[in-house]
C-alpha cells in the first residue's frame, strides 16, 4: 500500500520584477569589484600559452560542434577548412584580448576602469530584465519570498521553514518530509537546488518543449532515487502517477508547475 507523505504543486511565475535595491547592489558591487576583477582575469591568463589552452582552444572545440561536418560553403569552404581558420585566427588573437581588457579597466579622467564601470551603468536595465524573466522565477528572493527551488528542496530535507514559503497559486498536502539520511540532508538539499534550477532553465529556454520537460524529469527521477534513504520513499519515476515518487515539470494550460509527491510503499 503506497502511503503519500506530502504533495506540491508549485507555480513558476511568468516572471519576477527584481525587488527595488537588487539592480542597484548589483551594479554597486560589480563597479567596486573592478580592480580585482582585472587582477583575477591578467592572473589566470597571464600569457600567450594560457590564452591558447583555456580560451582558444574550448572557443575551437565548440565551434566545431556547431557546424556540420559535411557542410560546404557557397565560396567552397569545408568544415575543416573553417574551423582551422577559426582556429588559427583565435590563437592569435591574445594581444588583442590584453589591450582590451587593459583599455576597459584603465583609469581615464581620474576614473579606474571607467570604460568597464560605463558598461555595468549601461547595462542595469538590461540585467534586472534578464534575471526577472529567467533564474529569480526559481529561486525567489528573501523579500517577497522564496519560489520554487528553495521551496521543494527545503521539503524534501523535511525542513519546517519550508511550509511558510508556499505562495498564492501553490498546492500544498502535508508537511516537509525528510527523504534522505539525517548526514546527507545538506548535500541532497544543495545538489536538489542546483538540478532545479538547471533543469527549469532549460525547460524555460526551450518555451515549455514537452520533450525537454520529459527530459529534464527522468534525470530528477535518477537523482532524487540515488539520494533517498530506501526506508523513507520509494524510488522516483519521471511521469507523475498516483502511488508514486516524483519531482516533475507539468504544464497545466498555460502554466509551468513543480509537482512533488512522496510515499512509502508498505
Amino acid at each position: 500500500m503506497f502511503t503519500k507523505k506530502f504533495e506540491l504543486k508549485l507555480y513558476v511565475p511568468a516572471t519576477w520584477e527584481v525587488s527595488g535595491d537588487m539592480p542597484v547592489r548589483w551594479r554597486d558591487n560589480l563597479k567596486n569589484a573592478a580592480q580585482y576583477l582585472f587582477d583575477r582575469l591578467t592572473a589566470k591568463i597571464p600569457d600567450d600559452g594560457t590564452y591558447i589552452s583555456k580560451m582558444a582552444t574550448p572557443a575551437g572545440k565548440a565551434y566545431r560542434s556547431v557546424l556540420n561536418p559535411t557542410y560546404i560553403s557557397k565560396s567552397g569552404r569545408t568544415f575543416e577548412g573553417m574551423t582551422d581558420a577559426q582556429a588559427t585566427n583565435m590563437g592569435r588573437k591574445f594581444n588583442q584580448w590584453l589591450d582590451n581588457l587593459t583599455k576597459a579597466f584603465a583609469e581615464v579622467d581620474g576614473i579606474k576602469a571607467k570604460s568597464f564601470k560605463e558598461k555595468v551603468d549601461a547595462a542595469i536595465d538590461r540585467w534586472a530584465i534578464e534575471v526577472g524573466d529567467k533564474t529569480i522565477r526559481l529561486t525567489g528572493d528573501k523579500i517577497r519570498g522564496r519560489s520554487v527551488a528553495p521551496v521543494a528542496a527545503f521539503y524534501l530535507v523535511g525542513d519546517e521553514r519550508a511550509s511558510g514559503w508556499i505562495k498564492e497559486g501553490d498546492f500544498a498536502d502535508g508537511t516537509p518530509y525528510n527523504i534522505t539520511s539525517d548526514l546527507q540532508r545538506t548535500a541532497l538539499k544543495a545538489a536538489l537546488m542546483q538540478r532545479i534550477l538547471q533543469g527549469g532553465m532549460m525547460v524555460i529556454n526551450s518555451g515549455n518543449n514537452p520533450s525537454v520537460i520529459t527530459q529534464q524529469n527522468d534525470i530528477n527521477a535518477e537523482l532524487l532515487t540515488m539520494l533517498r534513504n530506501t526506508a523513507r520513499c520509494d524510488a522516483f519515476v519521471g511521469t507523475p502517477a498516483a502511488d508514486k515518487c516524483f519531482c516533475a515539470w507539468v504544464l497545466d494550460g498555460s502554466f509551468l508547475y513543480l509537482h512533488i509527491q512522496v510515499g512509502l510503499t508498505t
